[in-house]
């Protein structure tokens, strides 16, 4: 375990002080779980003195040696931790066990980990203090180890919120259906028997904390039904970017799918997109061109983009050039939650947008209006042939999109929501 902490000088000491527990490294540039990040660390500023923690994994590309200096406008300190009894068994090491089972038997889940005394022993003595005001916890993951802490007596008991963000039951529950039948025999049993324990970590939280936020209304009423009493809050994914002039016309068609190329969705999705609906449109639309772009690759996603040809940018420091390089977006998103940034980001930009159902969950948006839905892959294949035959099409539906974004999906919407979720965790903190 290591860790490393930046401290700029401290603000006005009356301030509450929040100790602000993250999974991913906040990035207005980044996935969409690191923009997620970005917004609510900014909405937490105005709100108390916040102490930011980041908590990772050796294998967690994204957030080894990652720089994290540009935070310190919204922060009063800043900790980077890594936890390598965190790290998922490897495939080879055993040659009965199933890994699956060993991380079981570790920690019960990668997304509700519960570590031993030791290890929260050197997770609390790296935490930037032990007696906050509030605890504001990101996603499943930085809950329960709050909560762990705190039981241990290793961090002070004060009020804990948690944005979950997405339901992580449920996300779990679709990718087993969707994916399960390429797991083999152990995998779907395995992957069963996670989803009760991180329901269980569902409960546990929920019950104990002081108030949780999802990012869609469907989330909010699915917390509301299940944890009656508990304050559920809906903060939405946001996104500000500036709109781009449609690209000039050359006789292509080009069209990125873009996102993080580690996250199962999304490789899932495109992998589904290339076999079943890529044919299909470069029969009718000969010069269309995809390419992908994203975050840290996997070999799957290489292999696609040699074989077809596809460009494939990884890592990038910016998307707005290939946004700007665009005529189309894509989602072939087939399981999930939450809200996808990507396409929030494609309405912001004045993009065109194909998704699945499941891509644009969330979003109230009518097919055909601010972009199109197909779910089987033909009639996604269709919905792009479409748009490459018909700009002033594109043009006309961009400009609901955009408009759409900008009413529904916000920076006041967000603040608004994070002041609201904190407020009786601040209210019982002294003055």
């Amino acid at each position: 375990m290591m860790d490393v902490s930046l401290s700029p000088p401290r603000m006005a000491a009356a301030r509450p002080k929040i100790l602000c527990l993250m999974r991913m490294p906040p990035d207005l540039n980044g996935h969409g779980g690191s923009q997620r990040a970005w917004h609510l660390l900014q909405a937490l500023q105005p709100l108390g003195e916040v102490h930011f923690v980041l908590l990772y994994r050796d294998v967690d590309a994204d957030c080894v040696g990652v720089p994290l200096a540009h935070l310190q406008p919204f922060t009063a300190s800043i900790t980077s931790v890594c936890i390598s009894a965190w790290n998922p068994t490897g495939i080879k090491k055993f040659k009965v066990l199933h890994p699956w089972l060993v991380d079981i038997f570790k920690f019960r889940s990668q997304v509700a980990p519960r570590f031993g005394k030791r290890d929260l022993r050197e997770i609390a003595a790296r935490l930037p203090l032990a007696d906050p005001d509030v605890i504001f916890a990101c996603r499943l993951e930085m809950a329960t180890v709050a909560q762990d802490l705190i039981d241990a007596g290793l961090l002070r008991a004060a009020p804990l919120v948690v944005d979950f963000d997405d339901i992580m039951s449920r996300f779990k529950e679709r990718q087993i259906a969707s994916m399960g039948p390429q797991w083999g025999l152990q995998g779907p049993v395995l992957a069963k028997a996670e989803v009760r324990l991180i329901r269980a970590a569902e409960d546990r939280i929920a019950k104990s904390c002081r108030g949780v936020s999802v990012c869609t209304d469907e989330d909010v009423t699915a917390l509301r039904e299940r944890y009656p009493g508990q304050a559920v809050v809906k903060i939405p994914n946001i996104i500000v970017r500036e709109r781009l002039a449609p690209r000039q016309a050359d006789g292509r068609f080009k069209i990125l799918f873009a996102g993080n190329l580690r996250f199962y969705p999304n490789v899932d999705g495109l992998k589904i997109f290339v076999e079943q609906a890529w044919p299909a449109v470069l029969a009718a639309v000969p010069r269309a061109e995809l390419m992908i772009v994203g975050m840290n690759p996997l070999p799957d996603v290489v292999e696609i983009a040699a074989a077809h040809g596809f460009a494939l940018h990884a890592n990038v420091p910016a998307m707005q050039p290939y946004y700007e390089d665009c005529d189309a977006v894509i989602a072939p998103i087939l399981f999930g939650s939450g809200t996808r940034i990507k396409i929030l980001e494609a309405m912001a930009y004045g993009r065109a947008i194909v998704s699945t159902s499941i891509g644009a969950e969330g979003l109230y948006v009518t097919s055909g209006q601010e972009l199109m839905l197909a779910d089987a892959m033909p009639n996604f294949a269709q919905a792009l042939v479409a748009l490459a035959g018909d700009p002033n099409a594109r043009e006309v539906m961009v400009e609901r999109a955009h408009a759409h974004q900008v009413r529904y999906f916000g920076r006041e919407g967000l603040n608004k929501a994070v002041s609201e979720l904190l407020a009786p965790a601040l209210s019982a903190t002294p003055a």
